[in-house]
């Protein structure tokens, strides 16, 4: 059979042609656009680093001086300080909470803010030109209870379990096992000694890798805390208020209460509350806002355009091929060929015609990857890819991405084959002969 079909092929290479190249510019233009689907799934598919479910923020504001609520005896920042820790006292006091933190405005994941830092090892780095990790920065205050680890499900790197807030957590972080590794090549990092400009910072622990943003990858992160803050008119944008619902709570019951009860309560002084945000919103917010779900969207679109026009040229082509050879049909059923036979022919020739052209298109596909590389989500300069990841190997990743292009064409083209062949096949010998 195979020598009939390279016979055939061959015989019929100027029909041939035409889909011959449309499968080459397909191949690559697929290519292409298939690259951002799998570095952005392959990135959401990393584990977060923490739980977002039951997770909120709450949103706080302030009344402008020429607002009717606006009180100028509670101005002061010693008032802002006292109304703010009212605030706070009434939210870790909900019977729904479980857990809470005073997280700093850039604290929290898909936040629309982020702050980065030069940690270095030792003082002999502190010295040397990029003798330091680019790091994210992440702060909370300790005060009246506030646990950001917990609240926001952190783990031991090691162990898996919860991480301990230390009893003196001035000069003390906690950093993620991406940092510990390229700071001290271990996760093995407690009690050491990182330091921030000329600051010396003891390692209190070493959690999971932890993603800010859901689309991106793991930043080197480590976490400060402060035993208190100062207050002013602005704190309500500085430090946000952070909690997580207890297991089993009713979030729709929750929310409504919150709305209804809570919200008001929770307009102290010039403070007010402008309502709840769950993490999940917030990485749909941000996921929005960044560009990255508008370049799915697109990407998805270019996809199955692409995969369309493969589908109707192979059914057009198949069309025309097999009315074209229904004499051949006709003999090959009379000689005792079944429809599956026939139909498993045509497939074949299919198949071999699209995976010669994918051949021909690997060498340009991967000169246009070496010369303008492989898709990546912009991140910082300082910003260093990590090995383990999959996508960040050129070899692995491109190969990759080139399978899932291949098995995608390859099963558009054969169900455009499939469809008018098997109808064809279905012509009995003797109407496919007086036809002929």
């Amino acid at each position: 059979m195979l020598q009939t079909i390279l016979h055939q092929l061959w015989n019929q290479r100027r029909q041939n042609a035409w889909i011959f190249l449309e499968l080459l510019v397909a191949g690559f233009f697929l290519w292409t656009v298939i690259d951002p689907i799998y570095v952005l799934t392959t990135n959401r598919a990393i584990p977060r680093g923490y739980d977002p479910e039951g997770l909120y923020v709450v949103n706080l504001g302030t009344y402008e001086r020429t607002h009717g609520s606006y009180d100028p005896d509670m101005a002061s920042d010693s008032m802002n300080l006292v109304a703010y820790r009212r605030m706070a006292r009434i939210i870790r006091e909900l019977p729904e909470v479980d857990s809470w933190a005073i997280a700093r405005y850039m604290s929290f994941p898909n936040s629309s803010s982020w702050s980065g830092t030069q940690v270095f090892a030792d003082t002999a780095s502190l010295h040397k030109d990029k003798g330091y990790v680019h790091a994210q920065r992440y702060e909370f205050v300790t005060m009246d209870g506030s646990n950001l680890l917990r609240t926001y499900g952190i783990k031991d790197a090691r162990t898996g379990g919860d991480l301990r807030l230390p009893e003196q957590p001035a000069d003390k972080v906690f950093i993620s096992e991406r940092l510990a590794e390229r700071l001290f090549g271990t996760v093995d990092a407690v009690g050491k000694k990182v330091y921030q400009s000329d600051e010396p910072l003891e390692v209190a622990g070493v959690f999971r890798n932890f993603k800010h943003r859901d689309y991106e990858q793991p930043y080197p992160l480590f976490i400060g805390m402060q035993t208190d803050m100062q207050g002013s008119p602005y704190m309500v944008w500085e430090y946000s208020f952070v909690f997580r619902l207890k297991p089993g709570v009713d979030v729709s019951a929750f929310k409504l209460r919150f709305r209804q009860e809570v919200e008001p309560q929770l307009s102290i002084g010039n403070f007010y509350c402008d309502g709840l945000q769950d993490f999940s919103s917030l990485s749909e917010a941000y996921a929005m806002r960044s560009g990255v779900t508008n370049k799915l969207r697109l990407q998805y679109a270019l996809t199955t355009f692409a995969l369309l026009c493969i589908f109707l040229g192979m059914v057009g082509t198949f069309w025309i091929r097999s009315n074209a050879r229904r004499g051949d049909i006709g003999v090959m059923r009379s000689m005792g060929a079944s429809q599956g036979c026939i139909v498993r022919q045509f497939l074949l020739e299919a198949w071999m015609l699209l995976t010669v052209a994918f051949v021909l298109v690997i060498p340009f596909l991967y000169f246009h990857a070496r010369i303008h590389g492989l898709y990546t989500v912009e991140m910082f300069d300082d910003f260093v890819l990590d090995p383990a990841y999959g996508q960040n190997r050129f070899g692995f990743h491109f190969t990759v991405v080139l399978v899932l292009s291949y098995l995608i064409l390859l099963i558009v083209a054969l169900i455009g084959t499939y469809i008018p062949v098997r109808r064809a096949a279905r012509t009995l010998p003797l109407e496919a002969l007086r036809e002929e």
